[in-house]
């Protein structure tokens, strides 16, 4: 099978979208997928782009640059250029901006973890954009959604509003979940041993996010605060994360900074650190489905996390995990993790659950397995 790529960014680059668009072209390829890359794109910037986003802005309304014609056009042509070049059976695109001032008669996938609908308010980005942003966004999901043959999206979120939103054939949406971005070659022998190296006696919690805010830093804190002060003693550890300039975190909270995963030693300790933790905690105001859950439960590490978006696909409650209403205080997220260490064989159980989730669901072979199997389904289909 022949897969032409398309990518705005580099999918070479393990920075690019969390390293999303190399993991899913790799996902495919012990399947028999050939991937033909067709990114990255070059973004044709109007010149009159920095003239509407500062007319905007006195509004207090945004542009949201990956929505703008010259661009959207610009990357249609892009590709259509690329393909004349090339033999391949279908089109894979990791965004429907990509594709939506496009014509081809080739079959187009898409595979994301969201759509402009879902997205609209939930992330800063997305945030007061002015009403031709909108319109335009919506108009573009909506052509683009029509054109595909085949949606895969990473949790039910997304494809609960591509069908309610855009009145997308629900049989041709699939949620296939994203893997853990990290090579495992644990075994369940292996997770219990880690499991049972964890201290009976004192909660070690692990925030990992880079956006303070938005992935509910402060709550994170709280909750550590909230189980020092009922007797159990707790560390927080931070990895890659920015707390507000002057914030002073407490003697509990350590912070490691920004690990490079690409070197070896910056690997080590980032496993090593994921692998002492007893939960991953992770109270987010937005996420769209969050890699990191499944890192953690490769570890066999349960993820504490809230109710929203793309979340209660990635965390299942008494799988992987616990999720929490967002609006749940951060004694709520203590009390649970008190129950776990009251009854310390519950949170082992989570925690073996947890590698099992990661096992048979949370990982990149299964992945690439699910969307190759509706791939050829839907090639086969067309041939019929």
């Amino acid at each position: 099978m022949n897969i032409a790529y398309v990518t705005a960014d580099d999918p070479h680059n393990l920075k690019s979208w969390s390293g999303l668009s190399f993991y899913i072209a790799e996902s495919l390829k012990p399947y028999g997928a050939k991937i033909h890359y067709l990114g990255p794109l070059e973004s044709e910037v109007s010149p009159t782009l920095e003239l509407r986003r500062r007319f905007w802005r006195l509004f207090g309304k945004q542009v949201l640059e990956d929505r703008e014609p010259s661009i959207v056009r610009g990357r249609g042509r892009q590709v259509m250029e690329k393909l004349k070049a090339m033999k391949v059976d279908l089109i894979l695109a990791t965004h429907t901006e990509l594709l939506a001032e496009f014509e081809s008669d080739l079959p187009i996938v898409y595979w994301s973890d969201s759509n402009f609908d879902c997205m609209l308010d939930a992330y800063p980005y997305f945030q007061n954009l002015n009403p031709c942003v909108i319109r335009r966004g919506h108009d573009y999901e909506r052509r683009a959604l029509e054109r595909a043959d085949l949606v895969f999206y990473a949790c039910d979120w997304a494809r609960d509003a591509a069908i309610k939103a855009y009145g997308v054939d629900p049989e041709k949406v699939k949620v296939i979940p994203f893997g853990a971005n990290i090579q495992c070659d644990r075994t369940a022998a292996d997770v219990d041993q880690l499991i049972a190296a964890r201290p009976k006696d004192r909660c070690n919690l692990l925030f990992l996010g880079k956006v303070w805010a938005r992935k509910g830093g402060d709550t994170a804190v709280t909750v550590a605060e909230e189980l020092n002060k009922s007797g159990l003693p707790t560390t927080l550890t931070l990895i890659g994360s920015q707390p507000p300039e002057g914030k002073v975190l407490p003697s509990f909270v350590r912070k490691t900074g920004f690990i490079n995963k690409s070197d070896p030693a910056g690997l080590k300790q980032f496993n090593n650190l994921i692998a002492q933790s007893h939960f991953l905690i992770l109270p987010s105001r937005a996420e769209a489905f969050g890699i990191v859950f499944c890192e953690a439960a490769s570890f066999g590490v349960p993820s504490l996390a809230t109710r929203i978006g793309g979340i209660p696909t990635a965390v299942r409650d008494g799988g992987n995990g616990r999720t929490f209403p967002l609006e749940a205080p951060a004694t709520d997220y203590a009390d649970f993790i008190r129950q776990q260490f009251a009854n310390y064989s519950n949170y082992e159980a989570l925690a073996r659950s947890a590698f099992r989730e990661f096992e048979t669901r949370l990982n990149w072979g299964v992945s690439g397995a699910t969307a190759i199997g509706h791939l050829r389904a839907m090639l086969a289909k067309r041939k019929a």
